[in-house]
């Protein structure tokens, strides 16, 4: 392989570097000097593919991976081997750009997404479920792995398990003699003696009519939580949208496709919401769309669902935008993309207007309480002086 060093141009040598594995085609542009009528410089604009392993290297990756898929999907459970909580079934391997497609024995007890449903597994013993991950590159290769789990049912609170204990009494003491006409509840559980009553008796006859109202209020709360809830969204929805054009310019920029660049932005919110950063709902949007192009939905569709879900005139704007370029290239879309980024900013700064006016409004309340106590503070001792 050839060796360039950081400041020599490789195009100049007339290299071409592909992406690392499982990052994706690039377009490339460039100038090809003296190649034209005259010996004039043509102007080329061409795809190079990923860089992809050889049959023997993906093989042994391929294990590789397979023999780290047990410790990686276990997520909040202690292992395998005690499955108590969803697992992690990772679909994507970012060091080697492998997929992984899982299949379960069992899926009524963990699902292929990674779900797990362990109330009906034996509590002593637990249930065996074999989970298969098909690791494959997308040229051709393709490796399998079988992954045992047993799963138990979810871990019981304190009171849960108390629950549980004093049935599983009741429903002892009720088999004993099912000849008879009635049975005896226990009298004590646990040492702690034990009296029974009917829910019903409450000896307020008002409370029945409570039922109602608080399901009219609680109602009306929930409208009003997510009224408020869409109204945050929006707001920061709007607020990242001159981030993520701004971001889809630099990378396009740099030589990239709109899809390359959209999954690159994706992939880097992702191990930002890995280090624990808040969750932001424009990214949210785009990571649903890249899992759409993952799955084979054509990319002019795929954005123009990205702005519906987004429900905002600007989204509506740049998923028109990316549509368009199918028809007409990247050169145009960076031109408008660059106009769009300055309306954008406008945009945002406006909002941050407005939210500081807000903000303004609401210290008026406690200024004007204040107000209020330094007026009693000053009045009432006059007051009391002047009667006294």
């Amino acid at each position: 392989m050839m060796e360039f060093s950081s400041k020599e141009d490789p195009l100049k040598a007339g290299y071409v570097y592909r992406s690392g594995y499982g990052q994706g085609e690039e377009e490339i542009r460039l100038i090809a000097q003296g190649a034209g009528e005259d010996a004039r410089d043509l102007e080329l604009a061409f795809t190079v593919e990923e860089r992809r392993y050889r049959e023997e290297e993906a093989s042994g990756k391929i294990e590789e991976l397979a023999k780290q898929l047990p410790s990686r999907i276990a997520k909040g459970n202690p292992s395998l081997d005690q499955v108590r909580t969803n697992l992690d079934l990772i679909t994507s391997d970012r060091e080697t750009g492998f997929r992984i497609r899982w299949a379960s024995s069992e899926s009524g007890l963990v699902s292929p997404g990674g779900e797990v449903y362990g109330e009906g597994a034996d509590p002593e013993n637990g249930q065996k479920v074999f989970l298969t991950a098909e690791i494959f590159d997308g040229y051709g290769n393709f490796g399998e792995a079988e992954i045992p789990v047993t799963v138990f049912p979810p871990a019981l609170s304190e009171e849960e398990r108390q629950k549980a204990g004093l049935l599983e009494e009741i429903r002892r003491m009720e088999g004993q003699d099912r000849t008879k006409e009635g049975f005896y509840l226990p009298e004590e559980y646990k040492g702690k003696p034990v009296t029974y009553r009917s829910p019903e008796e409450s000896g307020h006859i008002w409370l029945l009519f409570m039922g109602p109202v608080m399901a009219l209020l609680l109602r009306a709360r929930k409208i009003s939580n997510e009224k408020q809830q869409r109204k945050e969204r929006e707001k920061k929805l709007l607020l990242d949208y001159s981030q993520v054009v701004s971001k889809l310019q630099i990378f396009l920029g740099a030589g990239m496709t709109v899809r390359t660049a959209w999954e690159r932005i994706v992939l880097d919110y992702q191990d930002i919401r890995e280090k624990g950063e808040e969750e932001r709902p424009a990214y949210e949007e785009m990571l649903q769309t890249y899992y759409q192009l993952k799955s084979g939905a054509a990319e002019g569709k795929a954005y123009g669902e990205f702005g519906r879900r987004c429900m905002l005139q600007p989204y509506l704007k740049l998923a028109g935008l990316l549509e368009q370029n199918r028809k007409t290239g990247t050169k145009n879309l960076r031109y408008l993309l660059q106009t769009e980024m300055a309306d954008a900013f406008e945009q945002r700064k406006n909002l941050a207007r407005r939210q500081g006016e807000e903000a303004a409004t609401k210290l008026l309340i406690p200024l004007f309480l204040m107000l209020g106590v330094v007026m009693v503070i000053v009045v009432v001792p006059a007051f009391l002086t002047f009667y006294g």
